[in-house]
Parts: C-alpha cells; structure tokens; sequence
C-alpha cells in the first residue's frame, strides 16, 4: 500500500514523518508478508479501516498498528493506546481469541467463525473512536475511562447513519440513564442474531467474582482457571 493511497494527515499534526512512514511499511508488511493466518484477517481489518475512516471520519485517520494480541486489561475485547507494545505512536490491539473462538463469549467451530468475524469488525469500529479521540479530536474523555460525551456523541452519529439506537455516557444518570452504556458500543446496539448466535456474554453470578459463561466449554475453561478441578471431581464423586 503506498502512502499515496493513505488518509490525508488531517488531525495528526503531532505524528513525525517517520511514525507516520512506519505506520505505512507496517500495514505493506502486513498485507503483503505477515504469517497466513495473521495476513487473512487483517488485511480485513484493514481494508474495513480504511472504509469506516472515510465513512465515519472524514478520511482524517491514519492506519494505525492493528495487531492481533491480548490487551492489557484482561477483561476487555481491544484497547487503542497512544503507544504500541514496541514504542510505536498508538497501536489498536484486538483478542486473538475472539477470531479463534476460544473466549468465553465466543462459541467454537467453522460454523460460528462468520459470526466472530462480524463481532471483531465491531471491536475495531469501537476502538476506531478511540483513534478518533486521541488523533483528531483531542478530547479523551478522561474523566469516564474514555466513554464519556465526545466517545458517546461519536457513536451515536454513526450509529444514526447505520440504523442503531442511542448510547448514553459510561456514568448512569440523569435522563439518560436507561440508555445502554457507549462503553459496549456497537455490540449492545446491534439487533438480536446480528451475531448469528456466536456472542454468548456471561452470566454474573452474585456469589463469585469471575463471570459464568453461558456454553460449556467456555465454562470448563473458567473452571479450570478458578478450581483445582481434580479436587472438585473428587468431592462431587464422595458426595454421590
């Protein structure tokens, strides 16, 4: 990809010509040299990138790092910060297991990996904001983790051109309290099946600190994770 192909540098001011240079040889390696697996789906991702950017953002966004490796916070789906793992100005990162199937909120097989596909996209779209925050806006929203009124303003004007309901900031109250949090946004917006059944969000069960995944193997896996499930096996066998 040449870089005459790339967004303009509106909003991006701050970057040097060489993050920006970077940014272009890492997106040609990418498309062009990265391991099979890794190839296929970003070079989706990046090619949705460039869609949204000129339909949600004016075309003010550069390629950023897309990469393909766990956040930092273990509970999230991607994160956006201002500097990637390697000292890069600003990498989007997306969880691996997400695409695979093996999160807890994904269902496994070929027959769901339409489904985690179209769920991934909607994590890039989200962390797309993010981009848009740090780059052009300005306004980080600092104060709400992120999800405040510009990250909200911003999904609710691209969700009006795609058909989906409002969002509220990621503090419930005042009148629009009842209005689910930007901080899940796009995923608790889109309809029911827009996933074809392959998002299964967990259950919280008030007597434990750790989410119930509605599927078994994802369960297996949490168990594992908080059990000596040997253990367990031989107590529910004494107990029969």
């Amino acid at each position: 990809m040449s870089t005459d192909s790339l967004s303009p540098l509106a909003g991006t001011q701050h970057l040097e010509n060489e993050d920006l240079d970077h940014r272009a040889a890492f997106v040609d390696y990418v498309l062009e040299h990265a391991e099979e697996w890794h190839r296929a789906h970003l070079t989706r991702l990046y090619m949705l990138w460039e869609d949204w950017n000129g339909e949600h953002f004016d075309s003010q966004l550069w390629p950023p790092y897309i990469e393909l490796l766990e956040p930092s916070a273990p509970t999230v789906y991607g994160s956006c910060a201002s500097v990637s793992g390697f000292g890069g100005k600003l990498g989007i990162r997306l969880r691996p297991s997400l695409l695979t199937g093996t999160h807890p909120h994904m269902r496994h097989g070929l027959c769901h990996e339409e489904g985690r596909v179209l769920f991934v996209a909607d994590v890039l779209l989200h962390e797309m904001i993010h981009q848009w925050q740090q780059e052009v806006s300005g306004d980080t929203d600092e104060g709400y983790h992120g999800h405040g009124p510009t990250f909200r303003d911003k999904a609710n004007e691209i969700g009006a051109k795609l058909g989906f309901g409002q969002t509220r900031t990621s503090k419930k109250r005042g009148k629009d309290k009842a209005l689910p949090s930007c901080s899940q946004w796009p995923h608790n917006v889109k309809p029911e099946g827009y996933y074809l059944g392959t998002y299964v969000p967990a259950r919280r069960d008030p007597r434990r600190t750790f989410a119930v995944p509605a599927d078994l193997e994802g369960a297996v896996v949490v168990l594992r994770k908080h059990f000596d499930v040997g253990e367990l096996c031989k107590r529910l066998q004494a107990d029969a």
